[in-house]
Protein backbone atom coordinates (compact mmCIF):
# COMPACT_ATOMS: atom_id res chain seq x y z
CA UNK A 1 0.00 0.00 0.00
CA UNK A 2 2.86 2.24 0.92
CA UNK A 3 4.63 1.43 -2.42
CA UNK A 4 1.51 2.63 -4.28
CA UNK A 5 1.01 6.08 -2.69
CA UNK A 6 4.71 6.55 -3.20
CA UNK A 7 4.19 5.82 -6.93
CA UNK A 8 0.87 8.40 -7.21
CA UNK A 9 2.83 11.27 -5.42
CA UNK A 10 5.74 10.86 -8.14
CA UNK A 11 3.45 10.65 -10.75
CA UNK A 12 1.38 13.82 -9.70
CA UNK A 13 4.94 15.81 -9.20
CA UNK A 14 6.02 14.54 -12.84
CA UNK A 15 3.09 16.02 -14.17
CA UNK A 16 2.73 19.51 -12.30
CA UNK A 17 6.66 19.54 -13.67
CA UNK A 18 5.49 19.03 -17.87
CA UNK A 19 2.58 21.92 -16.86
CA UNK A 20 5.20 24.25 -15.89
CA UNK A 21 7.52 23.95 -18.45
CA UNK A 22 4.65 23.72 -20.95
CA UNK A 23 3.44 27.31 -19.28
CA UNK A 24 6.89 28.86 -19.65
CA UNK A 25 7.53 27.92 -23.32
CA UNK A 26 4.21 29.25 -24.20
CA UNK A 27 5.30 32.55 -22.67
CA UNK A 28 8.24 32.56 -24.53
CA UNK A 29 6.49 32.00 -27.65
CA UNK A 30 4.14 34.94 -27.16
CA UNK A 31 7.12 37.52 -26.16
CA UNK A 32 8.68 36.27 -29.27
CA UNK A 33 5.89 36.82 -31.99
CA UNK A 34 5.31 40.30 -33.27
CA UNK A 35 2.91 42.47 -32.96
CA UNK A 36 0.46 42.08 -35.77
CA UNK A 37 -0.09 45.76 -37.31
CA UNK A 38 -3.03 46.43 -39.14
CA UNK A 39 -3.99 45.97 -42.66
CA UNK A 40 -5.53 49.51 -42.94
CA UNK A 41 -2.66 51.30 -41.65
CA UNK A 42 -0.38 49.72 -43.88
CA UNK A 43 -2.13 50.25 -46.46
CA UNK A 44 -2.83 54.10 -45.80
CA UNK A 45 0.67 54.90 -45.43
CA UNK A 46 1.80 53.06 -48.75
CA UNK A 47 -1.08 55.54 -50.39
CA UNK A 48 0.28 58.44 -48.70
CA UNK A 49 3.37 57.10 -50.01
CA UNK A 50 2.41 56.81 -53.11
CA UNK A 51 0.79 60.20 -53.38
CA UNK A 52 4.17 62.07 -52.29
CA UNK A 53 5.76 60.11 -55.22
CA UNK A 54 3.34 61.04 -57.72
CA UNK A 55 1.15 64.77 -56.60
CA UNK A 56 -1.82 65.14 -58.41
CA UNK A 57 -1.77 67.72 -61.32
CA UNK A 58 -3.31 71.25 -60.28
CA UNK A 59 -7.06 71.11 -61.77
CA UNK A 60 -6.94 73.31 -64.71
CA UNK A 61 -8.23 76.82 -64.78
CA UNK A 62 -11.37 77.97 -66.95
CA UNK A 63 -10.72 80.00 -69.53
CA UNK A 64 -13.15 82.87 -70.13
CA UNK A 65 -14.42 82.01 -73.14
CA UNK A 66 -15.45 78.37 -70.99
CA UNK A 67 -16.64 80.32 -67.77
CA UNK A 68 -19.11 82.62 -70.64
CA UNK A 69 -20.18 79.60 -72.23
CA UNK A 70 -21.13 78.16 -68.70
CA UNK A 71 -22.74 81.29 -68.04
CA UNK A 72 -25.25 81.51 -71.25
CA UNK A 73 -26.12 77.83 -71.17
CA UNK A 74 -27.02 79.02 -67.44
CA UNK A 75 -29.51 81.75 -68.25
CA UNK A 76 -30.98 80.01 -71.12
CA UNK A 77 -31.54 76.67 -68.76
CA UNK A 78 -33.37 79.61 -66.17
CA UNK A 79 -35.46 80.70 -68.61
CA UNK A 80 -36.35 77.80 -70.31
CA UNK A 81 -37.90 76.42 -67.02
CA UNK A 82 -38.85 79.36 -65.59
CA UNK A 83 -40.69 81.09 -68.76
CA UNK A 84 -39.84 84.47 -70.46
CA UNK A 85 -42.05 86.38 -68.13
CA UNK A 86 -39.85 85.72 -65.08
CA UNK A 87 -37.91 88.54 -63.03
CA UNK A 88 -35.09 88.74 -60.86
CA UNK A 89 -35.63 89.31 -57.44
CA UNK A 90 -33.02 89.95 -54.72
CA UNK A 91 -33.48 87.09 -51.97
CA UNK A 92 -33.33 88.72 -49.00
CA UNK A 93 -35.46 90.84 -47.07
CA UNK A 94 -34.30 94.37 -44.90
CA UNK A 95 -35.92 94.86 -41.63
CA UNK A 96 -37.35 98.44 -40.62
CA UNK A 97 -33.94 99.60 -39.27
CA UNK A 98 -32.24 99.02 -42.59
CA UNK A 99 -34.94 100.22 -44.05
CA UNK A 100 -34.74 103.38 -42.01
CA UNK A 101 -31.40 103.72 -41.11
CA UNK A 102 -31.03 107.31 -42.75
CA UNK A 103 -30.11 109.47 -45.72
CA UNK A 104 -26.60 110.94 -47.15
CA UNK A 105 -25.57 113.99 -48.46
CA UNK A 106 -25.22 113.70 -51.99
CA UNK A 107 -21.94 114.64 -54.35
CA UNK A 108 -22.47 117.12 -57.50
CA UNK A 109 -20.81 114.71 -60.05
CA UNK A 110 -17.61 116.45 -61.66
CA UNK A 111 -18.23 115.49 -65.28
CA UNK A 112 -14.90 116.86 -66.08
CA UNK A 113 -13.04 114.54 -63.98
CA UNK A 114 -13.03 110.47 -65.76
CA UNK A 115 -15.81 108.45 -63.42
CA UNK A 116 -14.59 106.44 -60.56
CA UNK A 117 -14.73 102.44 -61.40
CA UNK A 118 -16.43 100.10 -58.81
CA UNK A 119 -16.50 96.59 -59.11
CA UNK A 120 -19.15 93.75 -57.28
CA UNK A 121 -16.56 92.33 -55.32
CA UNK A 122 -16.25 96.26 -53.53
CA UNK A 123 -20.28 96.47 -53.49
CA UNK A 124 -20.46 93.02 -52.22
CA UNK A 125 -18.28 93.97 -48.79
CA UNK A 126 -20.34 97.36 -48.22
CA UNK A 127 -23.57 95.29 -48.35
CA UNK A 128 -21.90 92.73 -45.34
CA UNK A 129 -20.74 96.08 -43.48
CA UNK A 130 -24.17 97.12 -44.08
CA UNK A 131 -26.33 93.86 -42.78
CA UNK A 132 -23.87 93.75 -39.59
CA UNK A 133 -23.99 97.29 -38.77
CA UNK A 134 -27.91 97.90 -40.12
CA UNK A 135 -25.77 101.08 -41.77
CA UNK A 136 -23.49 101.86 -44.74
CA UNK A 137 -19.74 102.64 -44.24
CA UNK A 138 -19.80 106.56 -44.08
CA UNK A 139 -16.42 106.89 -45.60
CA UNK A 140 -17.23 104.96 -48.40
CA UNK A 141 -20.81 106.76 -48.90
CA UNK A 142 -19.19 110.42 -48.64
CA UNK A 143 -16.88 109.84 -51.42
CA UNK A 144 -19.70 108.15 -53.66
CA UNK A 145 -23.19 108.60 -53.24
CA UNK A 146 -23.75 110.80 -56.39
CA UNK A 147 -20.44 110.58 -57.66
CA UNK A 148 -19.96 109.96 -61.41
CA UNK A 149 -18.84 105.89 -61.83
CA UNK A 150 -18.25 103.37 -64.33
CA UNK A 151 -19.66 99.51 -63.74
CA UNK A 152 -19.33 96.63 -66.21
CA UNK A 153 -21.91 94.33 -65.56
CA UNK A 154 -24.89 91.54 -66.53
CA UNK A 155 -28.03 92.71 -67.77
CA UNK A 156 -31.09 90.82 -65.94
CA UNK A 157 -34.19 91.77 -65.86
CA UNK A 158 -36.21 94.13 -63.14
CA UNK A 159 -39.40 93.71 -64.74
CA UNK A 160 -40.97 91.65 -67.38
CA UNK A 161 -38.83 91.75 -70.66
CA UNK A 162 -40.88 93.72 -72.75
CA UNK A 163 -41.30 93.05 -76.07
CA UNK A 164 -39.68 96.00 -78.21
CA UNK A 165 -36.70 95.01 -76.09
CA UNK A 166 -37.03 98.97 -74.95
CA UNK A 167 -35.98 98.93 -71.07
CA UNK A 168 -36.63 102.04 -68.58
CA UNK A 169 -34.96 99.96 -65.86
CA UNK A 170 -33.32 97.09 -65.56
CA UNK A 171 -30.58 94.99 -63.17
CA UNK A 172 -27.24 95.62 -63.41
CA UNK A 173 -25.85 92.03 -62.26
CA UNK A 174 -22.68 90.72 -61.27
CA UNK A 175 -21.80 88.21 -63.67
CA UNK A 176 -20.36 85.77 -61.10
CA UNK A 177 -24.45 84.86 -60.00
CA UNK A 178 -25.47 82.95 -63.27
CA UNK A 179 -22.62 80.49 -62.50
CA UNK A 180 -24.03 79.72 -59.28
CA UNK A 181 -26.95 77.85 -61.15
CA UNK A 182 -30.25 79.06 -61.71
CA UNK A 183 -30.62 82.85 -60.73
CA UNK A 184 -34.67 82.62 -60.26
CA UNK A 185 -34.20 79.65 -57.82
CA UNK A 186 -31.04 81.00 -55.99
CA UNK A 187 -31.56 84.58 -56.37
CA UNK A 188 -28.85 87.02 -55.53
CA UNK A 189 -28.45 89.43 -52.68
CA UNK A 190 -28.90 93.09 -52.60
CA UNK A 191 -25.10 93.23 -53.01
CA UNK A 192 -25.04 91.45 -56.44
CA UNK A 193 -27.21 93.92 -58.36
CA UNK A 194 -27.56 96.97 -59.01
CA UNK A 195 -31.00 99.52 -59.97
CA UNK A 196 -29.84 100.42 -63.26
CA UNK A 197 -32.56 103.40 -64.42
CA UNK A 198 -32.64 106.26 -66.73
CA UNK A 199 -34.42 109.74 -66.61
CA UNK A 200 -37.81 110.12 -67.01
CA UNK A 201 -38.20 111.12 -70.65
CA UNK A 202 -34.67 110.00 -71.70
CA UNK A 203 -34.65 107.60 -74.40
CA UNK A 204 -35.13 104.06 -73.05
CA UNK A 205 -32.38 101.10 -73.48
CA UNK A 206 -32.81 99.11 -76.26
CA UNK A 207 -31.64 95.52 -76.31
CA UNK A 208 -31.79 92.66 -78.69
CA UNK A 209 -34.50 90.70 -76.80
CA UNK A 210 -33.73 87.25 -77.60
CA UNK A 211 -29.89 87.48 -76.45
CA UNK A 212 -31.48 88.55 -73.31
CA UNK A 213 -32.96 84.89 -72.73
CA UNK A 214 -29.89 82.94 -74.39
CA UNK A 215 -27.16 84.56 -72.98
CA UNK A 216 -25.56 87.16 -70.28
CA UNK A 217 -25.21 90.62 -72.19
CA UNK A 218 -22.58 91.93 -70.75
CA UNK A 219 -22.85 95.97 -70.36
CA UNK A 220 -20.79 99.06 -69.33
CA UNK A 221 -22.65 101.89 -67.92
CA UNK A 222 -21.36 105.30 -66.35
CA UNK A 223 -23.55 107.37 -64.09
CA UNK A 224 -24.47 108.60 -60.90
CA UNK A 225 -24.05 105.97 -58.49
CA UNK A 226 -26.64 106.13 -55.28
CA UNK A 227 -27.07 104.45 -51.83
CA UNK A 228 -30.30 103.43 -50.72
CA UNK A 229 -32.27 101.39 -49.70
CA UNK A 230 -35.47 102.42 -51.65
CA UNK A 231 -38.11 100.60 -52.92
CA UNK A 232 -39.59 100.80 -56.62
CA UNK A 233 -42.61 98.74 -58.07
CA UNK A 234 -42.56 96.34 -54.89
CA UNK A 235 -38.61 95.70 -55.51
CA UNK A 236 -36.02 96.82 -52.94
CA UNK A 237 -32.51 97.60 -53.98
CA UNK A 238 -29.44 98.66 -51.89
CA UNK A 239 -27.33 100.73 -54.72
CA UNK A 240 -28.81 102.14 -58.08
CA UNK A 241 -26.76 103.89 -60.82
CA UNK A 242 -28.99 106.97 -62.95
CA UNK A 243 -26.87 105.86 -66.14
CA UNK A 244 -25.84 108.47 -68.74
CA UNK A 245 -24.07 106.07 -71.06
CA UNK A 246 -24.28 102.62 -71.95
CA UNK A 247 -22.02 99.91 -73.90
CA UNK A 248 -22.93 96.71 -75.15
CA UNK A 249 -19.69 93.97 -74.53
CA UNK A 250 -20.91 91.35 -76.49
Amino acid sequence: MKKFIYLLLILVFSLLSCSKEAASESRKSVEKQPVPVKTDLKEAVKALEKKEENPAEPKKEKTEDEKLKEANESISDSFRQHGRGSVLKPSDKLNNNEMTHGRYKINEPDYDMPPRPIEFKSLKKVYTYFRLKEKLPQEVVEALNGSLVTMVGAVMPFEKIPEDGKFSTFWLSNPAIVMKGCVFCNPPTMGDIVYAYKDAGEIPFEFEREKLFKQVLLVSVTGRFFFGPDTINGQTFLNSILVKKIEILN
